[in-house]
């Protein structure tokens, strides 16, 4: 949990242009893919809408492997597993918001209210899946052979 909360930090700090030229190299793969399954080359709104994606997507991933990191730990601390997913998405929103106001002193970042909703549901698909899959695991081990 604490690895992925520096992780975090660590991109929040990269600044406006150092930001875009990481996110920017995959934009460059998947445009070059794209481009060779379609024929022709993408137009400058449709490239720009490809990078807006990538970016969004890295937020939810992060945020989603945070999410799981978060409820992770938090299974051994907290006996109720719904006060464990409760606890996990509010810790992780208030992450999240810290992170946007972290960005917005960054130059060339931005603070968004709509990257706080998208981190926010990675959050909750990462907690979704470690649910499930303890679940699972839980009833592996319950059920008679």
């Amino acid at each position: 949990m604490v690895i992925m909360m520096v992780v975090i930090f660590l991109f929040s700090a990269m600044q406006g242009e150092e930001s875009g030229e990481t996110s920017g190299k995959i934009l460059t793969e998947v445009v070059k893919i794209v481009e060779s399954i379609q024929k022709h080359e993408l137009s400058p709104a449709t490239i720009e809408s490809i990078h807006w994606l990538i970016r969004k997507f890295a937020h939810f991933t992060e945020y989603a492997a945070f999410g799981w990191c978060t409820i992770y730990a938090l299974t051994g601390l907290v006996r109720n597993k719904w006060a464990a997913c409760i606890f996990s998405e509010a810790f992780v929103f208030l992450y999240a918001v810290s992170d946007e106001l972290h960005q917005y002193l960054v130059p060339g970042r931005y603070m968004s209210a709509g990257d706080v909703g998208i981190d926010s549901m990675g959050a909750l698909l990462g907690i979704w899946i470690f649910v499930i899959f303890h679940n699972n695991k839980k009833n592996k081990k319950q059920k008679p052979r």
